[in-house]
């Protein structure tokens, strides 16, 4: 099967926010972006294509707006970005002034060390590559993923080994693919990052 793994377009008021579960609209230019990108990409072509997105509100008007309004669409709280817990929705300035301590040692080991309340990058990477084990490989089909940075980066380290800690370093736009074929014994990366086919 081919999954393609795409991060929801722009969020309004994200910009120096801590962004995890903290559930945020799109803004107005982001939603003519994924039409716009909806109208590139072709995806409602597709025969059969099923998606999957995030249950969080910017995933799933993104799902909307790529996908034909007969997709089969469902969304998974598994493909969720990371839980900042206390964090979350809050100015990483605001942040690092009230508990820097805490800040710091999270930054020094985001895979393990989890937000206060929240989860690690460790924790994200389950919870996604639960979700991956449940995809049929044994057919022609094409899933479409329409996630966050975090659970998109957990599924490269699922499906292709890559270390966690390397992770972070990976680009993951908004509104770029993320391409797989993938077989019952293997995974195998199309194309990372890409603003089309």
């Amino acid at each position: 099967m081919i999954l393609h793994l795409v991060r929801h377009a722009r969020s309004d008021g994200a910009d120096g926010r801590c962004i995890g579960h903290t559930d945020l609209p799109l803004s107005r230019s982001s939603t003519v972006d994924a039409r716009h990108t909806a109208a590139r990409w072709q995806l409602g072509a597709i025969a059969g294509l099923q998606c999957i997105s995030s249950d969080l509100d910017r995933a799933c008007e993104t799902a909307t707006l790529l996908t034909a309004p007969d997709t089969q669409r469902q969304s998974d709280p598994r493909l969720r970005e990371m839980n900042f817990g206390d964090w979350d929705g809050r100015a990483w300035d605001d942040i690092e002034r009230t508990d820097g301590a805490g800040l710091q040692s999270w930054m020094a080991d985001w895979t393990t060390v989890r937000a206060p309340g929240g989860e690690s990058f460790g924790d994200v990477i389950k919870r996604v590559s639960n979700l991956l084990d449940e995809l049929p490989r044994d057919d022609d089909g094409t899933t479409l993923i329409v996630a966050h940075a975090g659970s998109i980066r957990a599924a490269c380290v699922a499906l292709l080994g890559v270390p966690a800690l390397r992770a972070f370093s990976l680009a993951v736009d908004h509104l770029h693919l993320h391409s797989f074929s993938l077989t019952a014994h293997s995974s195998t990366l199309i194309r990372w990052n890409a603003s089309g086919f």
